[in-house]
């Protein structure tokens, strides 16, 4: 069994990682974890529908004899288990879901909680919310105003492309982690902080 993504160790690591963001530059990082950010009733539907379509493939091709009954009882009761064992499995639900639908629904997950946390409250306008969503193994990075030129640039695409793809194979929290405190060697160069900055946001993950 794959080890849990949020461990004491891994917080710990992340928020460590948040705070040496925030010495090194003027931005504010807030970085919030998720079991999901999606619906995937359509996933466990598909599931089921095929485990009931093979079952009843089996109970007309089969080479034993079985009675009419069966042929309405056991495609429902074997498309009703295949369903909740995939509402129970993230393999499944992930590869019975298209790859932009899983992007689209952390996206927009993540601009949700952007608001929600406040992240765009602060005065210098350097927030950045890092959304890290479990179920589909992604990651996404919304920033406010005073983060929107740094956001163009090569060298900051390649970072966070850096902590995406750590999070789309797997990698755990302390990985994840050791790639976001690589963000200062962006951040510190293009956002200075100044001897009057104040940390306005947690640096515990969320």
């Amino acid at each position: 069994m794959a080890k849990p993504f949020l461990t004491e160790e891994s917080k710990a690591a992340l928020s460590e990682a948040v705070r040496a963001v925030e010495a090194a530059s003027s931005a504010e990082l807030v970085v919030a974890v998720r079991p999901r950010s999606g619906s995937y009733l359509q996933a466990d539907l598909i599931v089921g529908i095929l485990a009931g379509l093979v079952t009843l493939a089996v109970l007309l091709y089969s080479q034993w004899t079985f009675g009419l009954v069966w042929f309405l009882v056991d495609p429902v009761l074997a498309g009703a288990i295949a369903g909740f064992a995939s509402s129970r499995t993230h393999l499944l639900r992930r590869a019975f879901t298209r790859r932009e639908t899983l992007r689209g629904w952390v996206e927009q997950a993540a601009r949700s909680t952007f608001v929600e946390r406040r992240v765009h409250s602060t005065s210098g306008r350097t927030g950045i919310l890092l959304y890290i969503s479990l179920l589909e193994r992604e990651a996404a990075v919304v920033v406010d105003l005073g983060v929107e030129a740094l956001a163009a640039t090569d060298a900051w695409r390649a970072a966070v492309s850096e902590i995406e793809n750590s999070v789309h194979r797997g990698a755990s929290g302390i990985e994840v982690a050791a790639k976001v405190r690589e963000l200062t060697i962006v951040l510190g160069p293009a956002l200075e902080r100044s001897a009057a900055d104040v940390d306005e946001l947690p640096n515990e993950v969320c």
